[in-house]
This record gives C-alpha cells, structure tokens and sequence, in this order.
C-alpha cells in the first residue's frame, strides 16, 4: 500500500470518528450531567436525573408546572427552592430507607416484579391511558424503566415498613380504653332528609322559602315522608320518603353542617332548615342507637394498630437519619429545572 492510501484511509478513519464523537458527545454531557450528585447517603448517591423526575412529578402533579407560581417568594425562599428542599428530603429519608431493607435482605418476590410490569403494560396497552402516560414520562424526563425503578423502591419501602413495624399490635386492654374515651365516635343514626337543591345564587332566596313552607306543613302534622316524595329534589332517597338509612360521623358523604345537625336531634326529632353547600334540607332521625365494642373491635384495632406502626416507624427514621452520613450539592440542585 503506498504512503499516500494510508494516508487516505487514516484521514477518511478520521472524519468518521468524528462524526461519531460529534453525534455521541450530547448524550455523553446529559449522561455525565444526570449521574452527578444531588446528594450522597452512607456513600450512595441520590443522582440528578433521580431527583428531575420526582421534582417533576410533584410540580406537575400538585402545581402543574406553573413557573409563575414557583417563582414566587415566602420566608425569604421561592416556592421552587422550598420543594426541592422537601424533595430531596424524602428521597434522603427513601434512601436510607432501602439502605435498611438491603440490611434485612428485603426485595421485591418474582410475583411483584411481574404485577408491577403488568401495570405498567396496562398503562401502555389501554387505549384511554396510553397516550397519557406516554406524555406524563415526557413531562417529567423519565423512561419506562425509570418509572418501573421508582415503584420498585416504593414497594420495599412499604415491605420494609410491615416488617420493622409487625410487632405494633393492640391489646384488649387498649382496644376497649379506646372504645370508652371514643363513645361519641360510635353512635349511628338513621335519618331521612327533604332536599331544595341550589344550584344558582339566584334561587336561595326561593328555595329558602320553599323549604320553611314545607316545614311548616311538617309541624302542621303532614307526613314527613309524604312530603319528601314530593318536594325532595334528591332523586336518590325521594321515593323512599328521604329515607339515607344509617350513618356514623363522616359516612353520610354530606356536609359537616348536615351531620351536626343530624346527630343533635333526638329520635323522632325534626331540624329547622339547614343550610349546606347542596342547599337547604329538613332532617328528621329516625332511630338512634351506641354501638357495642364487639360491633366496632375490628375497626378499633386497626386504628390504633395504624397509629402506633406510624409513631414507631416516625421515631426509627428520626434515628437512622441521625446515624446517616449525609452530603448535599446545593449546586447541582439549583441546576435542576422545569
């Protein structure tokens, strides 16, 4: 081969290499960039590209990546810098938390891993979710994989969480001490209420009027339940004379003014006019009745079951998180943007 075909094919290797590099070089600067350091846990380190996609998720989810929002000042600090701080937070709080699984041998069963790939598929399979999910990964940087990552974690956390905290359980002694400071708690009414549905301003006034009208037939001896079946506008319960059957506080899905004023009347009892964000309703109990602890045990013991796993787990993290060695990189998280 004469000097000048070598010097040829070296130049022509060359312009290739070249190119390649010209073409890598971006995706080698984004990889370089997106595996730096927001943080280092106990020698791990929590990258950049990790705390984008969560940064991201909880801006679009809670602020729906409102820059304007964001850049706004409180205490000194923008709305930005304060949820990056509480983002790095918890993913600070999340690794040392698989830190701890790793140490108990806590992973993910082949089971799991297949459910979790199986929702994932169904995001990316159902028709209505494909595209919405295909543009959620878009907004906030991440890949299929990326995303399968984060519930894995989130999985051993929670695993990690039923292990150290099994042995929080009730005792009888607790359960009924509970019962008895909590009687107010369980009392259950059944009630049946005449509706006047306001949708406009406008119509108050009217509906108001309408409303004491009906009561005054009511005091007049008409049929509570009679009346209901003509006058009430809850399409659900009229024909039943009003009748919404039995609830505790907080299960009747109507509004606090509603409750408080149904479980103040007495059995047989009927309410002036109350006013809720539905409009205006006459109430009348039914019955009234204490439920038993026998009724309630279950519910009781996952109560307090729950209360003392979360204040024992609160305590264990305050401890591994002081036992951790930590270094945060300001500068890579103020590099961090939407």
């Amino acid at each position: 081969m004469t000097k000048k075909a070598k010097i040829a094919i070296l130049a022509s290797a060359a312009v290739v290499l070249l190119v390649i590099l010209i073409a890598v070089t971006p995706e080698i600067i984004k990889y370089v960039d997106e595996n730096r350091a927001v943080a280092i846990v106990n020698g791990e380190k929590i990258t950049k590209k990790e705390f984008s996609i969560n940064y991201r998720s909880q801006i679009d989810y809670y602020y729906g990546l409102d820059k304007a929002f964001l850049s706004q000042r409180v205490d000194g600090k923008t709305y930005e810098e304060q949820i990056k701080e509480n983002v790095l937070e918890g993913l600070i709080i999340r690794q040392i938390e698989l830190q701890q699984a790793k140490k108990r041998n806590i992973t993910l069963t082949a089971q799991e891993k297949k459910a979790i790939d199986e929702q994932i598929n169904q995001y990316k399979n159902d028709s209505q979710n494909r595209l919405q999910f295909k543009q959620y990964l878009q907004t906030i940087g991440a890949t299929e994989d990326d995303y399968k990552d984060q519930l894995i974690k989130l999985q051993i956390v929670s695993k990690l969480y039923n292990e150290v905290t099994k042995n929080q359980t009730a005792s009888n002694s607790e359960i009924e001490g509970y019962y008895n400071s909590h009687k107010s708690d369980y009392i259950q009414v059944k009630a049946s209420h005449i509706l006047f549905k306001v949708s406009d301003p406008k119509e108050e006034a009217a509906k108001k009027k309408k409303a004491e009208e009906v009561l005054q037939m009511i005091k007049n001896g008409q049929s509570f339940e009679k009346l209901a079946q003509k006058y009430s506008e809850d399409e659900t319960t009229k024909q039943k004379g009003g009748d919404l059957g039995y609830f505790r506080k907080g299960e009747s899905g109507l509004d606090k003014e509603f409750e408080d004023a149904t479980f103040s009347l007495s059995i047989g009892e009927i309410s002036p006019v109350v006013k809720t964000s539905y409009g205006f309703h006459i109430i009348k109990v039914t019955d009234k009745k204490q439920l038993t602890l026998n009724d309630v045990k279950d519910e009781i013991k996952s109560t307090i079951e729950s209360e003392k796993k979360q204040e024992y787990y609160k305590n264990l993290l305050e401890k591994w998180k002081k036992e951790a060695k930590i270094k945060k990189f300001e500068n890579v998280l103020k590099s961090v943007s939407i």
